[in-house]
């Protein structure tokens, strides 16, 4: 203790007043709450030695006083030294205690008493100074001494103030140490006492309810619904029977089991006697729960009693008969002991038939083995546990056996197929017979006898009888141990994965060796036995020839091999060899990748870069596994063992590391390990992918390839380079480079964008490539992608790595997509888009251009002026096809002026709708304890408060008077929310989205005097009351926290005014009534625990008539009484159920449970049980998770292009120059759809930047995919202009665009030659309309050939791209390229009417989409596209490509992220340049048959 205290006892004398087993009580708990620092803090102090009880300033005193001077925190000798005074120290030690609590004090260090010190300490503790301690100080000036102190309080026995109160009443701590509270028994002992179950089998049972609600992952109530019932009961139990034992169980008929009723129920089913299992049965048939049962009850009971003689294979008289013939026999044989013709059976005359009816006894025997081997109950004796497993046993190995003369072949069926156990992957466990035939015996039981249960498993009747029953009995089989069933010659040190799968000894036997048992009896046994030594599964296989399963004993031992991780020595010695690589530290990552990089594109000189000596793969394990399971169940163990997914894995045959074979078992699920071609000791590959979405099998290959550089066949038999047909082309995938799916979705959608590919397959770009344009690429980016094209499109099957368009993309244009990153697939398409355009620019000079102001000019008249401009620099395929043109307008928003320009587009970004409602959901309490109701409300978060009580009014039909929110916690009970209180509060202010609402009664002396009633006076209309209860504790410090106090359930509200001026007077018994009525719902009615519970019937249950509970005044927080002060340490006064006025003082009620009311009525599982109301739904949504049958989170593509088109307010950032008001002005931007190209690509921005973060938004977008009219969302047009027409000079389209284009000069874009200029490239504004091609006779011309690659030609030098002042023609080849060539329409007429350029509103359809799955920073896109030949939809995952069906492309709402439009009237051949007569400007890239473009798939 401190320097005062240690004058008054010292740690041994204070020690020496304590029991031993309190002091080591003490010690225990002191070193649980220190966690061993041997440091008890103050905060512990207050709350694990006073509870909160003392002062705030008298427990830091304390504390002080208490602790030794040499130590800030209190230590267990303090602690001891401090609990021996107060409450065994003698009546001098605790006055000399409160001499020291009030004469400590910092700034008086000589241990003086003064007049300011005390008067302080008082007022601080809550005290006041009485008169008689204003007497020992005169002119409050002396200083009191220790003995003068002493004195005085001897004088007055210390009843001056609370503080010398508390210590100087010895009767009141007397009290406090020798209080009872064996009231609160803990729930096994009171369990114990309602059912034929001893305390510690409760405890177990508890544990295996616990491991049983956690067997659905989707049960998060932690307790036993009847879907999780049903699952876990199926392999053992008939079906048909499991919702009636379920039923018979849940007492309360809530559609749950509760662990009382868990208790409860397994107790009545197995203990007891016999008649108590024959109620528990009645129970089970009583569907109704009227307590008789009907016709149709013992009809339904007739079918279940013949199931379960099927399921037991019991040759019963009944098995051939219909469940009505069965019923029949039934009444008839009650009826024969009754005078008058029976319709129905109670209860009495059902147990008196049971005993007749052997089904009965078969069916009682099986619900008594499940209540032990699934549900957790340990058996009573040992006869009964061997009597339990070998009955099981017996039935569940008789599908394994030959079916008995007298069983027909349909039962033998039945038995096959619905057993659970003898399914193909089931596991059997196998036990040494040794220990076996140990276990039989150690019960004097025959091994081959099987002995019929003494259903009459305990008497209840004494006391005496239980607890013999109840003692632990010895085991002697030992240790299982099965070191005799293993070959112990065996070679292999291999590390095996399924190591209960070990290999055995030949030629071992059943029932001679060994014993087998199934996975539920093996877990029943390892509960009470451990295992010394090897765990040996099998799994249940069927062969085809046999119609039972079996168990295969000598599985083969595959070695499964993974790829090699290359060890930094490695890594370091490719690194060396590849010297041209622009970023180091990709090599500690991908340096396969690199290496294969530099090999392609000829960086490195020597052909040896790649060690030989360096090994693919590893061997990681080995494997058991059955030759007749599928692979497909092979590759769900592999992966689930290493982590991976199905998609993520691929399994390969590998004859050596440069011969594989894939097995796909995603095509067939059928195919077993043994028709794969599985062997003793066969190498399996197992390929998973890796983190950056690559296969390791792909890159090892791609290097090879690239090293050797030879012709020899890949390792799949799927890279052949074979005849293709027509409707086979396009379908060939692209190689993930590493994290390049952003690469492959848009190239693929590209690719079957099909006039494009028509230009490109036909060579048309090698008379248009542009290598004079200072802002293109020399024409890389265009021969590149058309040499992917043309093997995309050509006759390799297999997918195909595009390493050329990378590394021409990185080195002509943005090294930003070559750093094995995530990237956006939009960005790129956008950049491939526009390097295509610029590589294939027919214009070879561009003269400079002007950008004018609008003017108030007339819009289509600036439109015409600046797609002019925009043609008169940029003249090409992709313009033809994918180029647009939008309006942007600014406008003033002080003088209305708009200011309007025009700028082309390729591909349309689509915000998504931004939506600033908010869901919120209230869960209403009502007043008459009806089932509390959730409303769900949606509401803009700039509405007020006002506006959410409004609507919850509306839908509740109660006054916002009545309404009021409250918000609960632990450390204060309940309270009114105070924010929800101010009616201008904003909706968005709100913290929580799920709130709480209270109906609040009205105060009625308020309403009289038609008052608007305030939140303080509506305080006064009720009173708020707690559940509690108290727990005992068995490690506690003091008496004051020897017992804790747990809150539960929700508060209730009392309607009580004080200020009500009625005659009519509230009574203790009315307020009772009042809690009562709010808690009936919560709880089990007398006369349901008569009728229909499973409690043992010589119990004694403890629940008397009369409340539950009891009511006691308590604070706020509900911990201590609201009357007493705190020296009483009261936790509360009780309120007695009287007729005596309710006298209400101030804090809140605590609803006080008994513990075995606690347990046994009151219902647990209905306190978060609410009525959901139909406005819940719609608002269930969050913004990253939507509910695709919800109307307000699902948007469609037109809403997206209404938002893209509405007015946007600018901020005070972008002010607007207007020349009207000559300064800068706030504006409102709007951006319009002037023209359509033929080829429409949608982006939907997903990713977001929301607070300073990128987020991605899942919201679902449905998007059309036929007949979508965008022309729906063009500007409107003025009506002077909507005849207006222009008539091309030169009708031949092609020679126009490129010739023209090339000499055109800046004069002619001048204003007065824009008609000339829009009729020097008509193709850009009539955008390709069938109008004309359906009166042409043109040939219908389709895609070239594939081509065939001569395996003579040589390997051509490398042709290096630099820049040229001069248009440079490359002399013809020996094969002269000759594209077809279309003859042009005769007349074409430009109409700017109500659709902009387009001659018709035409309708659009859907072609490819991009999607993107997972999270912004770790996805993955994948294209879908429908093939232009066959018209075929295909998903293109990488290099894997599968046919769907148009119906997948709805279920990609919520991840569309690129959506690919073409005209319906689109006629490509119309957008094909006239080449006659030119020539050619570059050569196209040799497509030498290197395999390097082709990996293993």
């Amino acid at each position: 203790m401190g320097s005062g205290s240690t004058k008054i006892i010292s740690y041994d004398d204070a020690s020496k007043r304590f029991l031993a087993v309190d002091l080591e009580r003490i010690e225990t708990t002191f070193r649980d709450l220190t966690n061993g620092t041997s440091e008890l803090s103050y905060t512990s102090f207050k709350r694990d030695v006073f509870a909160h009880f003392l002062p705030e300033k008298l427990a830091a005193r304390l504390y002080q006083v208490c602790t030794s001077s040499s130590k800030s925190c209190m230590s267990l000798k303090d602690l001891v030294c401090c609990l021996a005074l107060i409450y065994y120290g003698t009546t001098k030690e605790r006055m000399q205690l409160l001499y020291l609590l009030f004469a400590h004090n910092t700034s008086n260090s000589n241990g003086t008493l003064r007049w300011q010190d005390v008067q302080d300490f008082l007022s601080q503790c809550g005290d006041h100074t009485p008169e008689e301690l204003d007497r020992i100080f005169q002119n409050h000036d002396e200083i009191v001494t220790q003995e003068k102190f002493l004195s005085w309080l001897e004088h007055h026995q210390g009843h001056t103030t609370t503080i010398t109160d508390w210590l100087m009443d010895d009767q009141r701590l007397h009290e406090l140490i020798l209080s009872s509270i064996d009231r609160t028994l803990d729930q096994y002992s009171i369990l114990a006492g309602v059912t034929h179950l001893f305390d510690n089998e409760i405890k177990d049972l508890q544990k295996s309810y616990q491991h049983l609600c956690t067997y659905s992952n989707e049960n998060r109530q932690h307790q036993i619904t009847l879907q999780t019932f049903s699952n876990i009961l199926t392999p053992v139990l008939p079906p048909i029977l499991i919702p009636g034992v379920f039923d018979a169980i849940d007492e309360n008929c809530d559609g749950c089991i509760d662990f009382k009723e868990f208790v409860c129920g397994v107790s009545a089913a197995c203990r007891g006697p016999q008649y108590e299992r024959y109620k528990f049965l009645f129970r089970v048939f009583d569907r109704d729960h009227d307590g008789c049962l009907e016709r149709s009850d013992i009809v339904h009971m007739s079918s279940c009693l013949i199931d379960v003689a099927q399921f037991v294979y019991v040759l019963s008289i009944h098995m051939n008969d219909s469940p009505d013939l069965y019923a029949d026999n039934i009444l008839q044989k009650i009826d024969n002991k009754k005078s008058t013709e029976m319709k129905s059976i109670k209860q009495e005359d059902f147990l008196n038939w049971c005993a007749t009816d052997p089904l009965v006894e078969e069916l009682i025997e099986l619900i008594f083995q499940i209540c032990h081997v699934v549900l957790g109950l340990k058996p009573a004796t040992k006869q009964d546990e061997i009597t339990i497993v070998k009955q099981f046993l017996r039935r569940e190995q008789y599908p394994f056996v030959e079916a008995q003369s007298g069983v027909s072949s349909k039962v033998y069926h039945w038995i096959n197929c619905n057993r659970s156990t003898s399914k193909p992957g089931s596991s059997w466990y196998l036990i040494s017979k040794d220990w076996w035939t140990r276990w039989e015996a150690s019960a004097n039981i025959n091994s081959t006898e099987l002995m019929t249960p003494n259903l009459h498993k305990k008497n209840s009747s004494s006391k005496l009888n239980k607890l013999s029953n109840g003692t632990d009995y010895k085991r002697e089989p030992g240790d299982i141990d099965n070191s005799i069933l293993i070959e112990k010659n065996s070679s292999n040190n291999t590390r095996i994965v399924n190591d209960d799968c070990v290999q055995l000894r030949p030629g071992l036997r059943h029932n001679v060796n060994f014993e087998m048992v199934p996975e539920s009896i093996w877990l029943f046994l390892r509960k009470y036995y451990r295992i010394n030594g090897p765990v040996i599964c099998r799994k249940v296989t069927y062969r085809k020839k046999l119609n039972k399963p079996e168990l295969d004993l000598y599985p083969l031992l595959i070695k499964i091999y993974r790829n090699q991780v290359l060890t930094p020595q490695q890594m370091q010695t490719i690194a060396t060899n590849n010297q041209a690589t622009n970023s180091p530290s990709a090599y500690s990552v991908y340096p396969l990748l690199n290496l294969v990089t530099a090999n392609v594109f000829g960086t490195t000189a020597s052909s040896t870069s790649i060690p030989n000596n360096i090994q693919r793969h590893y061997l990681s394990c080995s494997y058991y596994v059955s030759p007749y399971q599928t692979v497909r169940s092979l590759a769900e163990e592999l992966s689930a063992k290493f982590g991976k997914t199905l998609d993520e894995t691929r399994i390969w045959i590998r004859f050596n590391e440069n011969d594989l074979r894939q097995i796909d078992f995603e095509s067939s699920n059928d195919i077993t390990c043994e028709d794969a071609g599985f062997e003793q000791n066969r190498e399996i590959l197992l390929e998973t992918r890796n983190n950056d979405l690559t296969w390791p099998e792909e890159l090892y290959t791609l290097a090879i390839r690239s090293k050797t550089n030879t012709s020899q066949s890949t390792t799949s038999n799927n890279n052949s380079s074979t005849n293709v047909d027509d409707e086979g082309r396009g379908l060939i995938g692209l190689s993930n480079l590493g994290n390049t799916c952003f690469l492959n979705a848009a190239v693929q959608c590209l690719s079957h964008s099909f006039p494009l590919t028509f230009y490109f397959l036909h060579k048309y770009h090698l008379f248009e490539i542009n290598k004079d344009n200072p802002i293109g690429m020399q024409g890389n980016i265009a021969l590149r992608y058309g040499q992917l094209v043309a093997r995309l499109w050509g006759n390799v099957r297999g997918p195909l790595a595009p390493f050329e368009l990378r590394d021409s993309v990185a080195k002509f244009g943005s090294s930003r997509f070559t750093d094995f990153q995530q990237h956006d697939s939009q960005e790129f398409l956008s950049f491939l888009i526009d390097g295509l355009h610029e590589d294939l620019n027919r214009v070879y000079h561009k003269p400079y251009v002007e950008l004018k102001d609008s003017d108030d000019r007339p819009d289509e008249d600036v439109a015409y002026e600046h797609w002019a401009n925009h043609l008169a620099r940029n003249t090409s395929i992709i313009v033809d096809l994918f180029h647009g043109l939008l309006r942007s307008q600014v406008k003033c928003r002080v003088c209305d002026l708009k200011s309007v320009r025009f700028d082309p587009f390729n591909n349309l970004s689509l915000p998504l709708p931004v939506d600033t409602s908010i869901s919120i959901e209230i869960k209403l309490i009502r007043l008459d304890g009806s089932r509390p109701t959730r409303y769900g409300i949606r509401l803009d978060g700039d509405s007020p408060i006002s506006q959410l009580k409004t609507q919850l009014s509306t839908l509740s039909s109660l006054s916002i008077e009545q309404i009021g929110f409250f918000e609960s916690n632990s450390s204060f009970g309940l309270r009114r929310n105070p924010l929800m209180d101010i009616d201008q509060t904003k909706i968005k202010q709100i913290t929580s989205r799920d709130l709480t609402a209270y109906e609040i009664p009205l105060n009625k002396s308020l309403e009289t005097s038609n008052e608007k009633v305030s939140s303080i006076n509506r305080s006064t209309s009720y009173i708020i009351a707690l559940h509690r209860r108290l727990e005992r504790q068995e490690r506690y410090l003091s008496p004051m926290t020897r017992h804790k106090i747990v809150f539960f359930g929700q508060p209730i509200l009392i309607s009580y005014d004080k200020n009500s001026i009625s005659e009519e007077k509230i009574t203790n018994q009315s307020i009772y009534q009042i809690v009562y009525k709010q808690l009936g719902r919560l709880l089990r009615k007398n006369k349901d625990l008569t009728n229909s519970s499973n409690h043992a019937l010589d119990c004694d249950d403890s629940l008397k008539e009369g409340y539950p509970f009891t009511l006691k005044y308590v604070n706020e927080d509900g911990k201590k009484c609201s009357i007493c002060s705190w020296n009483r340490f009261c936790l509360g006064c009780s309120l007695e159920a009287n007729d005596k006025e309710f006298n209400y003082v101030d804090g809140n009620l605590a609803i006080e449970w008994e513990s075995s009311a606690y347990y046994l009525r009151y219902l647990s599982n209905r306190e978060q049980d609410v009525e959901i109301y139909p406005s819940v739904k719609p608002t269930r949504t969050s913004n990253n998770d939507y509910n695709t049958d919800d109307p307000y989170s699902i948007v469609r593509l037109e809403d997206c292009l209404e938002s893209f088109i509405k007015w946007e307010n600018l901020d005070n950032k972008e002010m607007f120059s207007c020349k009207r008001c000559k300064k800068l002005q706030p504006a409102d931007k709007k951006l319009d759809i002037w023209k359509l190209p033929p080829c429409l690509i949608f982006h939907i921005k997903r990713f977001q930047l929301s607070n300073n973060r990128w987020i991605k938004s899942s919201r679902p977008v449905r998007f059309p995919i036929h007949s979508f009219y965008p022309s729906n969302y063009i500007a409107q047009r003025s009506l002077v202009h909507k005849s207006l027409q222009f008539r091309p000079v030169n009708d031949n389209l092609s020679s126009s665009s490129s010739s023209l284009s090339s000499t055109t000069t800046p004069e002619a874009v001048s204003s007065s030659s824009t008609d000339t200029m829009l009729v020097l490239s008509p193709s850009r504004l009539v955008n390709g309309t069938n109008h004309h091609s359906k009166s042409t006779n043109e040939p219908i011309i389709g895609l070239p050939p594939p081509e065939h690659i001569d395996e003579s030609v040589k390997k051509k030098k490398k042709k290096h791209f630099g820049r040229r002042r001069k248009k440079v023609e490359v002399e013809s080849s020996e094969n002269t390229l000759n594209p077809p060539r279309f003859s042009q329409m005769e007349e074409r007429t430009l109409s700017f009417g109500d659709n902009s350029f387009d001659v018709d509103n035409a309708a659009y359809n859907l072609y490819a989409l991009v999607c993107h799955y997972g999270v912004i920073g770790g996805g993955h896109y994948v294209a879908f596209v429908k093939n232009h030949t066959n018209q075929q939809w295909y998903c293109f995952n990488d290099s894997s490509c599968k046919p769907v069906s148009e119906s997948v492309l709805e279920q990609c709402s919520s991840s569309a992220y690129l959506l690919f439009y073409q005209r319906e009237t689109l006629d490509h051949r119309r957008y094909m340049p006239n080449v006659e007569g030119k020539k050619q400007v570059a050569n196209e890239l040799s497509l030498t048959n290197d395999d390097r473009w082709c990996s293993i798939m």
